[in-house]
């Protein structure tokens, strides 16, 4: 007799186990892998704006143009006429101060500024 209640009773709670599995649990489980998804999406996107916006707030603040200033070997300003002196890029205001370096052997030493409005912003290059 307790058997026969016994399987009864793991009968409906079979039933009632199948039920809940197939309508609740599987979505619910379905749910949290597809929000895991778009959670891991949202972040990745989340961390390229926020790279775009630092780099270009960093690009803000480069100089609009680079100057090189020529001294010669007592340190005072001199001007060379044949000499490019402004420069868009840091890059070639760069690579035109070590080419004149190379190219006076010592005689002038070079400074290059980066001129932002009305700031400059002064690097040295020996």
């Amino acid at each position: 007799m307790y058997d026969v209640i016994v399987s009864l009773f793991f009968k409906s709670i079979e039933i009632s186990y199948k039920w809940l599995n197939e309508n609740l649990v599987s979505h619910v489980l379905t749910f949290s892998k597809e929000f895991g998804a778009v959670m891991v999406f949202l972040s990745a996107v989340a961390f390229l704006l926020i790279m775009i916006y630092f780099i270009m707030k960093q690009a803000r603040k480069l100089p609009r143009r680079y100057v090189l200033e020529t001294f010669d070997r007592d340190g005072k300003r001199t001007v060379i006429p044949e000499l490019r002196v402004t420069f868009v890029t840091f890059q070639a205001a760069a690579s035109y101060a070590e080419f004149y370096t190379r190219l006076y052997e010592g005689r002038y030493k070079f400074k290059l500024l980066g001129i932002k409005d009305n700031i400059s912003v002064a690097r040295r290059m020996d």
